[in-house]
Order: C-alpha cells, then sequence, then structure tokens
C-alpha cells in the first residue's frame, strides 16, 4: 500500500486503539464458538454442526414463553463453556438457579460467580465496569456473562415509584433503560470477547390482525435487533408416540409425556441466513438430545431423501427413522459431515442480502 496513504491511516490508530486493517480485526470476527448441547441449534445459529453454537464477543438472545427451557439451555451453554476453561457469571432476577440445579446440568457451582440483580441500569452499570476491567486486565475470552432474566428486571424509575406508592404507568422508560443495556454490552462485550446469553419473554400483541411470525419481547424492537443472534423458542409437550427420532421413558405422572419438542426460530442472524427453523427435542428423563432434529435438517437439505415412512441415503435404503436415529456413528461419520458441506453453500448470505438487513435494521432502531 502506498506509504503516504498508511501514513494517513495511522491517525485513525492514534485515536483508536482498536481501529485497523479489517483483516486484523478482534472486534468484527468471532474466533470461538460455545457449544448449546443441540447439534440442530449450534447449525442455525452458527453455520456449524460440530463446531458452532453462540459466538464469543457477541450477544445471544433466547427468548421464548413461559416453560420452553431457556434458562435450561443458558445452563448447559454455560458448562459448555466452562469445560473450556470459561468461567461463567450469572445475573439472576428469578431467583431460580440453584446450586443443586446447575451441577445437575453439569454446571460447577463453586467456579459459577452468581449475582442477583434485579434493576435493569444496574444491571448494565455492573457489567459495564466488570467488562471494562476484563480489557484492562488483558483478561479477554475468560468469561462467559448470562442475563437470566431481562424480563423480571424493573428500570430505576419503576422502582422509584413503586416507593413513592405511585400508580402512574411507563412511559417507555423500560424500552430506553434495556436499549442503553444492549448498546453497552453490544461494545464491550466485542471488546472483552465476552461471550453474553440473554434470556427474554414473549408476549403477542391482541391488537394484531394478522400475528406476525417474529413475536414482540420486553425491550420492543431494539430488544431482537441489537443481540447478533436472536432465538425465539415456542414449545409443544410431547409423548413417547410422538417422536421421531427418540423413545422416551413413560412417565405416569406426566400422563406419558416424556418432554417437549421446542422450536428454534431465528429473528436475526448476523452469521447464516435469517428464519432458519429447527426442532429440540428436550427430554424429561435424560435432557437435550444432541441428535434431534439433524433428520428433519438432512431431508430438507437432500442429504437424505424421505420415501413416505421410511428413509434413503446415498442410494441405500436405512428403513424407519427408529432404525438409525440412535446410531451415533452413522450421524458422526456419514451425514454430518455431507450436511456441513451443504450448509456451507446453501446458509450463507450474499452481500446484498447482509446491505439490506442492515439497512433495514438501522431504519428500525433510527425509529425508536
Amino acid at each position: 500500500m502506498d506509504k503516504e496513504i498508511t501514513k494517513a491511516l495511522e491517525v485513525l490508530k492514534e485515536n483508536n486503539p482498536w481501529a485497523c486493517y479489517l483483516s486484523e480485526s478482534t472486534l468484527s470476527t468471532v474466533d470461538k464458538w460455545i457449544d448449546t448441547g443441540s447439534y440442530v441449534l449450534n447449525a442455525i445459529i452458527s453455520g456449524e454442526i460440530k463446531n458452532g453454537g453462540i459466538p464469543s464477543g457477541r450477544i445471544t438472545l433466547l427468548y421464548a414463553e413461559s416453560q420452553c427451557g431457556k434458562s435450561l439451555f443458558v445452563k448447559k451453554i454455560l458448562a459448555n463453556a466452562q469445560k473450556e476453561g470459561i468461567t461463567p457469571i450469572i445475573f439472576d432476577s428469578e431467583n431460580a438457579i440453584t446450586d443443586k440445579d446447575a451441577a445437575s446440568l453439569g454446571l460447577d457451582p463453586e467456579k459459577t460467580m452468581y449475582v442477583p440483580m434485579f434493576n435493569i441500569e444496574e444491571c448494565r452499570n455492573a457489567a459495564h465496569k466488570f467488562l471494562k476491567n476484563v480489557v484492562e486486565q488483558k483478561m479477554e475470552g475468560k468469561f462467559i456473562i448470562a442475563i437470566d432474566s431481562l424480563a423480571n428486571m424493573k428500570s430505576t424509575m419503576e422502582n422509584n415509584r413503586i416507593e413513592k406508592d405511585s400508580t402512574s404507568s411507563d412511559m417507555g422508560t423500560r424500552a430506553r433503560a434495556i436499549k442503553a443495556l444492549m448498546q453497552d454490552l453490544s461494545e464491550w462485550a466485542a471488546k472483552s470477547k465476552t461471550a453474553v446469553i440473554i434470556t427474554n419473554h414473549v408476549y403477542d400483541d391482541p391488537n394484531e390482525m394478522h400475528p406476525s411470525l417474529i413475536k414482540k419481547t420486553t425491550g420492543g424492537k431494539s430488544m431482537i435487533f441489537l443481540p447478533s443472534v436472536s432465538v425465539q423458542l415456542s414449545r409443544k409437550p410431547i409423548k413417547e408416540d410422538e417422536l421421531k427420532t427418540e423413545g422416551g421413558k413413560t412417565v405416569a405422572l406426566q400422563k406419558n409425556y416424556v418432554g417437549i419438542l421446542l422450536r428454534a426460530l431465528m429473528a436475526k442472524n448476523r452469521f447464516v441466513r435469517q428464519y432458519l427453523q429447527g426442532e429440540i427435542y428436550l427430554s424429561f428423563d435424560k435432557g437435550v438430545n444432541k441428535y434431534y432434529g439433524l433428520l428433519d435438517m438432512a431431508v430438507g437439505l437432500g442429504v437424505i431423501q424421505q420415501n413416505g415412512p421410511t428413509y434413503t441415503f446415498m442410494g441405500e435404503k436405512i428403513g424407519y427413522a427408529k432404525n438409525f436415529s440412535n446410531d451415533k456413528a452413522f450421524w458422526e461419520d456419514k451425514v454430518i459431515p455431507i450436511l456441513q458441506e451443504k450448509i456451507d453453500v446453501e446458509w450463507k448470505y450474499s452481500a446484498k442480502e447482509l446491505e439490506e438487513i442492515e439497512r433495514e435494521e438501522a431504519e428500525i432502531l433510527n425509529s425508536l
């Protein structure tokens, strides 16, 4: 590059320690992904089945109605991060996380920092100070933060109204507080290479004539569009004979319901195509089934062919799903490598698509 141009660009570096050529940027590149415990969820978030998951240095939002396993996934992700030597921090607003519960999912409570938090602004300030300190101490990539859940936190103004016995309604202060939290977290998560997971609730708008695919959530549009990844979950209790790929243990007290079937929808994603969907099976007896949902994905991408109730792979008949669904070697050694090749080609954004998405997001956020 021309010496004069290089010298001119040095001014930017003098005023901004993160200024560099894009090929050298540590802020714009995700260098680590943390396993979610589900191959399907890994894939539709990151485009990587086995080596994917939630991104470091970014915010991932999990939002859904009650009883969709949001907190369970958070604890599983934290446990997987812990196995990689990353220290988990939980900002808990629901008093719903116990040491025994965490330990049952593989999360070591003695190495997990627990921070009760009930105020949005206090959460923002605590996270800001901590992440700034991480950067100052040069400990980037050493931590993961979970906020569970944002919906249960009040704004400072709401707290003040309660203290004064005021019955006046909120006039957008909560949404503005959440937007400020998300904006600050976006900056400092990237600078500190810290993965941030946030859970939130959804609700339907009774005034909508035509309900949207993307549900509304506490905090407004900024809550969905400011994270790098926003995963919308829905649930369906499932009986043993309804499972496609795994038999369950019938539990009489649960009236033959053996778990819940979760559908994950990518409401926002900066890494692979938006609106990808996948199914995840959460067994009451065994927890998350890592392989569930891969069959539908493989059929959808043409890797496995379905012929009524039976299936064919690479021209060979493999029979009913129950014959191969629990065969780990079949998935790991045969199907997943081909499936990953398909994903690499078909799920990537084009440059034009990215430009359109960024323009739409900017218009939405500027209107808030």
